[in-house]
């Protein structure tokens, strides 16, 4: 490298001056003095602004993004049969003081008193109004019937609900298969609308939701003819399938992934919810979810967000109006908390209905 001309100068004028020192009869010279050097400032370097972390916005809850989550979630070998990981769960306190599995209390004064109807029963919003031909929109849910009311007073939709909630020991399969109930359920509530309502009313829009073990009554439904009458289904926390029998596993889930793909290209609504429970003797919700969305050719997308009741957001996955939402948590608390995210569900099933109203 080549040196600086002031530093060479500065260099050499020393040499002569050490070596006149030296040897004795050295003539004195007067040297001119180097000019100084200027010194390289140097600033402080500027902080580096991290980037904020990417966001997706949430169909069924557009003013409530998520977070996407740069942290590996999914197994890295086949993450459709991976059991569920996030095996944690929140105490009372970290949930605000909230016990999921408690009765939470809600103004239930907006809605009508239930009413006994076809073994289950019935309310609806003081509010519920006919549309010009008599329509309205009816969820049919099976098991949980405070706590689902609650939602759907939170969610502020319009819709007339039947609960059906059986005995622990009893299954919700037979119920709908090879019978009517599903025609008897909307027959009542239509013959009780119009009694209250002074005029004749009947199902515009019909959905299908079930928590836990209610899902089993869902499967039957859309095995039935009326089948075709279901626009949508939820369900929370309560898909599983046998895991030591593939046949038997995909035979559970079939009539699942044939709603999913119909939701996919939005001819239907489908939603699912999952927590990250691991049962010791049957396929998770979590391994089920995943089986859906993989069905799609679609993998789920790792996010975080707080929900209601403490509930922790960490998959997210969104294909036309197929919806699936996954959480943390294995306890019963975080299988009960699940019961919040109806209030989502509800709400965009309200949007997806008023839509179809304005197309129509």
């Amino acid at each position: 490298m080549r040196m600086h001309r002031a530093t060479e100068a500065a260099l050499l004028s020393a040499a002569v001056l050490l070596a006149c020192a030296v040897v004795s009869g050295c003539e004195k010279r007067e040297q001119a003095p180097a000019p100084p050097q200027r010194q390289k400032l140097t600033l402080p370097a500027a902080p580096v602004a991290s980037p904020a972390p990417a966001t997706l916005v949430d169909p069924l809850a557009p003013n409530r993004p998520v977070t996407v989550d740069t942290q590996p979630r999914l197994a890295a070998g086949d993450w459709v049969t991976a059991r569920p990981g996030f095996q944690s769960s929140l105490t009372t306190a970290q949930r605000g003081g909230v016990e999921p599995c408690a009765i939470q209390p809600v103004d239930a004064s907006s809605f009508d008193d239930w009413v006994p109807l076809s073994q289950g029963k019935f309310t609806a919003p003081h509010a519920l109004v006919l549309d010009d031909s008599g329509g309205f929109d009816l969820v049919i849910h099976l098991l949980g019937d405070e706590p689902i009311r609650r939602e759907l007073i939170l969610s502020e939709q319009p819709f007339a609900l039947y609960s059906l909630t059986i005995g622990t020991n009893q299954s919700y399969a037979p119920l709908f298969t090879g019978s009517a109930l599903q025609a008897s359920i909307v027959a009542g509530v239509e013959q009780a609308l119009s009694k209250r309502l002074g005029k004749s009313a009947h199902v515009r829009h019909l959905a299908m939701s079930a928590w836990s073990a209610g899902f089993v009554g869902i499967e039957a439904a859309l095995a039935q003819p009326s089948a075709k009458d279901i626009d949508a289904v939820i369900l929370i926390d309560g898909l599983h399938a046998p895991r030591a029998n593939p046949l038997a596993f995909k035979a559970q889930l079939r009539p699942f992934v044939d709603f999913a793909a119909r939701a996919a290209r939005s001819e239907r609504a489908f939603f699912v919810s999952h927590s990250s429970i691991e049962p010791p003797n049957f396929a998770s919700t979590t391994e089920c979810a995943h089986y859906l969305i993989a069905s799609l050719g679609g993998k789920p997308q790792a996010v975080k967000r707080t929900d209601p009741f403490g509930l922790e957001l960490v998959e997210f996955f969104s294909q036309g109006d197929f919806h699936v939402r996954g959480y943390a948590g294995n306890d019963r608390a975080d299988h009960c908390a699940q019961l919040a995210v109806l209030r989502d569900a509800f709400a965009a099933l309200g949007a997806r209905w008023n839509a179809k109203k304005l197309s129509r």
